[in-house]
């Protein structure tokens, strides 16, 4: 190794430490006008290059939430990648009566330590603010390293005087409950239902299926039993993951949530192992069944829809077949009014009423 390319590390950090002072100082003048006014701080959404419809279509739908509930407080939304980036400009803007919501999602504990070691950095730097929590799976493994990151975050998360965590299915509100004593926990499903119902389109003759699969190691599958559950279906089947190939740019994400709601609406019935291939199918109505994964995440939220008819769960892939000939039968697609049973109630549960008049 040359001189110079030993120094090279070294002068990349001398170089760096001023690009962020001066990115965090653009940040404050962009925003300074909100320095004395309540807002909320809106973090850990997900960043262009993490393109899972799912966790975008999560955003539109609290975003809507948020003005429907709190329309006179302006929202600072920052990614996963700014809320650490421009952590000292949040400190500088943020006031104790500011509210910081973290984004939902299936992050909060160590297969997702990326968020979560972000979350627990701004529950520390914010005690004097309210933090809430949506909806999150909580999942931490029975491992050596998962034991761990789930002692690191108890610890974190006990410190905060005025912080709730949502579950996003009963299995997790229990996990919220017992590991956040000083915290306010319960459960929630996930906020993508929020969003209206679609209107149902005719149906194919013959059926249309779409295998909406995951393709990464919270998949149960393998490659051949993915491909044998479309063998096992006399019917045309498309494949579909939630997870893109491009980016999803901030002005994209209510564009790419229609077109995947258009996908969803123009089949007849789904088979999945993706969360929001379930909600996608009920916002869209139409009928699918659900694979499980290699957590609680889709297993417990079948609470959720245990009411909802046209939704199926397979206990093993034998069943697929026979589930789908029965979900393309059912004719009732009644769901419930999600708004009015959960979204519409979070407020008062966190000790905020509805925001009207601020200034």
């Amino acid at each position: 190794m040359n001189t110079l390319s030993k120094i090279r590390p070294k002068v990349k950090q001398v170089i760096d430490i001023p690009v962020q002072i001066i990115e965090n100082q653009k940040f404050i003048a962009e925003r300074k006008h909100l320095r004395n006014q309540r807002k909320i701080i809106y973090a850990l959404t997900p960043p262009s290059r993490l393109s899972n419809v799912g966790d975008h279509a999560q955003v539109v739908a609290i975003r809507i939430w948020l003005q429907k509930h709190f329309p006179n407080l302006p929202v600072i939304e920052v990614d996963k990648d700014e809320s650490k980036r421009f952590l000292p400009a949040l400190k500088k803007l943020t006031q104790p009566d500011d509210l910081i919501f973290l984004h939902s999602g299936g992050n909060l504990g160590d297969r997702g330590i990326w968020s979560e070691s972000i979350r627990r950095l701004l529950i520390t730097n914010f005690p004097q603010n309210q933090i809430i929590s949506l909806p999150q799976t909580i999942y931490f493994s029975d491992t050596p390293k998962g034991r761990s990151e789930q002692e690191k975050t108890r610890q974190i998360y006990a410190n905060h005087p005025n912080l709730t965590v949502i579950g996003r299915d009963p299995c997790s509100g229990e996990l919220a409950k017992n590991l956040f004593v000083n915290a306010r926990t319960f459960c929630m499903p996930d906020f993508v239902l929020s969003l209206p119902v679609r209107q149902i389109k005719q149906k194919n003759d013959p059926p249309k299926v779409l295998l909406c699969l995951r393709l990464d190691d919270e998949s149960a599958l393998t490659s051949q039993q993915r491909q044998a559950i479309a063998e096992s279906l006399p019917y045309e089947s498309s494949y579909f993951d939630t997870t893109l190939d491009t980016s999803i740019a901030v002005n994209q994400r209510k564009d790419i949530l229609e077109n995947t709601l258009d996908l969803f609406s123009a089949v007849d019935i789904v088979v999945t192992d993706r969360y929001h291939g379930l909600i996608f199918s009920v916002l869209c109505q139409k009928p699918c069944v659900v694979l499980p994964t290699v957590d609680h995440k889709l297993t417990s939220a079948m609470h959720w829809f245990k009411d909802v008819s046209f939704i199926q769960f397979a206990n093993n892939l034998d069943d697929v077949p026979s589930l789908v000939e029965s979900g393309l039968k059912i004719n009732s697609r009644t769901t419930p009014n999600w708004n009015a049973k959960y979204f519409d109630n979070i407020p008062e549960m966190i000790g905020l009423q509805t925001i009207t008049n601020v200034h």
